[in-house]
């Protein structure tokens, strides 16, 4: 073979096989980039087999996909007087002054009748562990059956307004009509907003109501589900607008709620000045207590800082704990040498509070506040500083002290994944 023909045939594979790493290039480049980040969550999150294409739209035609729908359960009285409750998702508020609410009825429903009779209704807002009622109330009819009675719930009469309340659901708005409209197959009623009727269970300090205590029932797409997990304050994520396109991907979703809060723990050191309940403090204490402990010997005790000036005090003078002069409270573990008897030479006092305090930490997140663990123990000069600040008994040893509040939003978690950690066996 001559030596031309042996360098175009060379030149000739070398030519294919740069088109080849060409068009392979320009494929990948038309794909999302896969981070380290993203790779690593892979294992800890569900995946879809789905190949949709973001943004790319099917026509449905005429549905009611706006998610989420409210599930609230509507009071009324009957000609009667005889309680009755209905559930309705097509429903919400429809004015700010005066403060109005429309809902939205079929004629063949019982309570039709009554809220055009009497011009009044509740309506009452359940929580997650009420779905069986609302349930119920949506799929029998108060021709039929007296849903109370069935239910097992009481209804209470409104002094406001002609419409009974039920005592159980955390939330009830009375509300009196003011107008409503023919819509073509529902009435919409527009009830003015009288009273609304909280637990106090779930109000913060500010008698404001606590969303994740409250922990609305929604409806979508023919099912009832949770309120999702506590996001962000309105107009606190704009600084995040970068101007740079959104891809969404919706097969990356964590498996489950725990998964989350676990890979969405930060340690926070930016605190608003929004105050911290003590029905909070108390969530996070029942989730250390909740903790895995040695012999069950729950070696520990917690606690609770409020004052601002001691806050102040502690944050003065231990060395990373200098955020305590913003956080709202703090919880400090302390093992119980007492309670640790004579394993306490052996450090499981150490070992239990450790578990107590990670699950604060880990409670924090999943309510909505933020919290960082800053160490006291092993360290003499730091100890020393609590047991002072806080006059603790001697049997008492400070592990560590938990400054509580809401986050700023600076903080964020940290991706700690590293394969090379791993050792197979």
């Amino acid at each position: 073979m001559k030596k031309s023909k042996v360098l175009n045939i060379i030149l000739a594979a070398a030519v294919l096989v740069l088109v080849i790493q060409l068009t392979n290039k320009s494929d990948s480049s038309n794909k999302p980039v896969s981070t380290s980040s993203d790779t690593t969550m892979n294992a800890q999150r569900a995946t879809s087999d789905s190949t949709a294409v973001p943004f790319k739209k099917k026509s449905l035609g005429v549905r009611s996909e706006v998610y989420p729908k409210p599930a609230l359960v509507i009071g009324s009285y009957d000609k009667a007087g005889k309680p009755n409750i209905m559930t309705a998702a097509w429903a919400g508020i429809c004015n700010s002054d005066p403060l109005s609410i429309a809902v939205s009825m079929r004629p063949a429903t019982y309570s039709y009748g009554n809220v055009t009779e009497t011009r009044s209704f509740t309506v009452n807002i359940p929580s997650a562990e009420l779905a069986k009622y609302v349930d119920y109330a949506g799929r029998f009819s108060g021709k039929d059956v007296n849903k109370f009675a069935e239910t097992g719930l009481t209804p209470v009469k409104s002094e406001l307004v002609n419409a009974p309340y039920v005592k159980e659901f955390p939330i009830a708005i009375e509300c009196e009509v003011t107008a409503f409209h023919d819509l073509g197959s529902h009435r919409q009623f527009i009830g003015k907003v009288i009273d609304v009727k909280v637990d106090e269970a779930i109000l913060n300090a500010d008698d404001r109501v606590d969303v994740n205590l409250l922990n609305p029932l929604i409806y979508g797409g023919g099912n009832y589900y949770e309120t999702g997990p506590f996001l962000a304050r309105v107009g606190e994520s704009l600084n995040e607008i970068d101007g740079k396109p959104f891809v969404p991907d919706y097969s990356q979703k964590y498996e489950n709620k725990a998964l989350e809060v676990i890979h969405n723990r930060k340690s926070v050191r930016h605190f608003t000045d929004q105050p911290v309940s003590k029905k909070q403090i108390e969530t996070l204490l029942r989730a250390g207590m909740a903790a895995p402990t040695a012999a069950n010997r729950q070696p520990w005790v917690f606690y609770v800082v409020t004052q601002r000036e001691t806050l102040d005090a502690l944050g003065q003078q231990l060395p990373y704990a200098k955020m305590l002069h913003q956080a709202q409270s703090a919880i400090v573990v302390c093992g119980d040498m007492d309670k640790a008897g004579n394993l306490k030479d052996k450090g499981y006092w150490v070992q239990d509070c450790s578990a107590a305090s990670e699950n604060i930490l880990l409670a924090a997140e999943s309510i909505g506040l933020g919290a960082v663990w800053t160490a006291s123990y092993p360290y003499d000069d730091r100890t020393k500083v609590v047991i002072k600040e806080l006059d603790l008994p001697e049997k008492h040893v400070p592990l560590n002290v938990i400054p509580i509040g809401y986050p700023t939003g600076e903080d964020v978690p940290k991706d700690k994944w590293k394969p090379e950690n791993i050792f197979w066996k």
